[in-house]
């Protein structure tokens, strides 16, 4: 019998991998407000608490297994596209005794789960059109999940556009960075109960909503002490995160930095005629991390 310490998932796992976790931790009074708001009259079997989650393409089943260990979740269902890796995490969750609450299945993202099994959902490392194929593919109001964590490895500024323009609220947002790589996990709010505005006009609805209005907070800093547009400060957003901005991560600061410096590398290797339309989205881009780092940094 291994002692305590030597028996956490934990100890295996990175830091990306925990602070997605530890994320999800907040979305249970997230989605228990959620179901409280739509009526005090709703079936007494709909408000019992507790998360129970999709660990989508879960690959080892660290995150099932931590989610279940932590009590940040009552039950998970690890789910993978490979049978290779969903074995592995069978095995995973065998060895640390959680068979009982933590299923395997065999599912190209979330198509083989049944409506009502889970309420919240984690999908990570992977890249951000991948993701959203994902998400599109499935009916998550049918399926009843309200929240979850979302970490796209890569077309971060679409993948956000995506998830506003779905009506989606990014209630909060992290940067990770580990072995030479930054991380942007998000914790996502699919719930329509939070009326989550599609237009950046009508703000009523977003200031009573859990996460506040972080957006529109962000776009009127970058207006205000940036000078740009609200078109631009909007794209800023989409690029970096209004989470980021808003709370001056130093992270991002480092993120920015750097982005910079390898922005100003490749505008000295392009010829101006040649390569006229890529300079001129490069420069944008300097302009935007400008913008951040005056708006924000200053």
């Amino acid at each position: 019998m291994r002692d305590k310490d030597m028996n956490l998932v934990e100890n295996k796992m990175s830091k990306r991998l925990v602070t997605i976790c530890e994320m999800l931790r907040g979305a249970g009074d997230i989605i228990c407000n959620s179901i409280a708001d739509v009526s005090d009259s709703a079936p007494a079997e709909t408000n019992v608490g507790g998360l129970r989650t999709a660990d989508v393409g879960c690959d080892h089943g660290y995150i099932s297994i931590y989610l279940v260990q932590n009590n940040i979740s009552e039950s998970a269902i690890a789910m993978d596209v490979r049978k290779g890796p969903l074995s592995g995490a069978a095995d995973n969750i065998n060895e640390y005794e959680l068979s009982g609450r933590i299923e395997t299945r065999l599912s190209d993202g979330l198509k083989e789960l049944k409506e009502g099994e889970v309420n919240s959902v984690v999908i990570a490392g992977m890249g951000g059109d991948l993701m959203k194929r994902l998400l599109e593919d499935a009916d998550l109001s049918a399926l009843g999940i309200k929240a979850g964590v979302l970490q796209p490895q890569s077309e971060l500024d679409l993948f956000r556009a995506y998830l506003r323009e779905k009506g989606y609220l990014i209630a909060d947002e992290k940067i990770v960075f580990e072995d030479g790589k930054y991380y942007f996990p998000m914790l996502v709010i699919f719930d329509d109960n939070f009326g989550v505005s599609k237009s950046l006009e009508t703000s009523e609805n977003i200031r009573d909503m859990h996460a506040g209005n972080v957006l529109e907070n962000a776009i009127a800093t970058l207006c205000d002490k940036g000078g740009v547009s609200k078109e631009d400060a909007l794209n800023i957003c989409n690029a970096y995160g209004e989470h980021n901005i808003l709370s001056a991560n130093s992270l991002l600061h480092d993120y920015l930095v750097y982005g910079r410096q390898v922005d100003e590398s490749i505008i000295k290797s392009l010829d101006k005629d040649a390569h006229a339309e890529r300079l001129s989205e490069i420069k944008k881009e300097l302009f935007y991390i400008d913008s951040i780092l005056k708006a924000a940094f200053l």
